[in-house]
């Protein structure tokens, strides 16, 4: 497994195998997986850029930048709207790639819409996609971890984190659901195309991992708990 993903930046998916197994050699199948982080909010109801709030010495949108470098995602794409410049100030150094949405107002499928398209320019390609929401920089490596070993078993269309019973984030999904992503509307985002495809959850147990913040209440619980 640790050769396979040396393998995997120079192609498109490796198969893990082992040969002396009887009926079932293949472990897994490892794909490139992009990150996506969507971070094009006006915060409106924290008065306040949420992308750029404190987290342990960082600011949320960079740290959840490196979250996803650090789990090997390839390649990151960061996508921001309101706040742009500060935003994407907070990311520099950082080897990913930002796309501006200049329809953020238009609600975060907009988001999700620049993504894909983005993802599908030459020299982008990935075989699935990892979304992250910004608000949520303690999603720990380990968690992206667990839903790219399951997706590495079992090639769902959609692989989810199942925390405290209820659906949870990041979520990943197989490029076999860009399509219906690329036609999502509105506010709902990547949930919109749960109905279509069959999802396979991760389950997690650390509660925090379902803390997102939408308000100082949420802020500071999220500090208390992280």
């Amino acid at each position: 497994r640790r050769l396979a993903e040396m393998l995997l930046p120079n192609y498109y998916q490796v198969i893990a195998a082992r040969l002396r197994d009887e009926g079932n050699e293949v472990s897994a199948v490892l794909r490139q997986t992009a990150g996506v982080v969507l971070a094009a909010g006006g915060a409106s109801r924290l008065g306040q850029p949420k992308q750029l709030l404190d987290w342990h010495g960082q600011p949320f949108i960079r740290a959840v930048a490196e979250t996803a470098l650090a789990a090997k995602l390839r390649p990151v794409l960061v996508v921001t709207g309101a706040y742009h410049a500060e935003a994407s100030a907070a990311l520099d150094g950082l080897p990913v790639v930002i796309v501006h949405n200049s329809d953020w107002e238009q609600g975060q499928s907009t988001s999700v819409r620049a993504a894909v398209r983005a993802l599908e320019k030459e020299g982008r390609e990935a075989a699935a996609a990892l979304f992250l929401l910004v608000d949520q920089p303690q999603i720990p490596v380990t968690l992206i971890r667990a839903v790219l070993d399951t997706y590495a078993k079992s090639l769902s269309p959609i692989v989810a984190p199942l925390v405290d019973n209820r659906r949870g984030n990041p979520v990943l999904f197989d490029r076999r659901t860009f399509s219906s992503l690329a036609a999502v509307e509105g506010d709902a985002g990547g949930r919109k195309v749960f109905s279509k495809f069959p999802v396979i959850y991760v389950p997690w147990l650390d509660a925090r991992a379902g803390l997102d913040v939408d308000t100082l209440e949420d802020y500071q619980r999220l500090l208390e708990e992280g």
